[in-house]
C-alpha cells in the first residue's frame, strides 16, 4: 500500500485484561485515544503525520502499557 505524505498514519492496539482500567489509566500522558469496553478490552488508537512519528508514539505507548502490566503483575503476586 502506498500512502501519500499528507495522509495520516494510524495504528490500533487492542488488548484484554482483568486490569483493563489500570492499563487505560497508564496511557493518560500519551497522545492516544483509549476506549475500554465492558468485556475488559482496551483499544488504543494512535495517529501521526508521518511513519517515524507513528513509530515513536507506538513505542512510547507500548512502553507505558508494558510498565503498567509488569507493575500489576508484581502487585498481584
Amino acid at each position: 500500500m502506498v500512502t501519500k505524505k499528507s495522509e495520516a498514519w494510524k495504528a490500533l492496539i487492542t488488548t484484554s485484561s482483568s486490569d483493563h482500567a489500570a492499563l487505560a489509566a497508564s496511557l493518560a500522558c500519551e497522545e492516544v485515544e483509549c476506549t475500554v469496553t465492558n468485556d475488559r478490552v482496551v483499544t488504543v488508537s494512535i495517529s501521526a503525520t508521518s511513519a517515524s512519528d507513528l513509530r515513536a508514539k507506538y513505542n512510547s505507548t507500548m512502553r507505558s502499557l508494558r510498565a503498567a502490566s509488569d507493575t500489576l503483575d508484581q502487585v498481584h503476586r
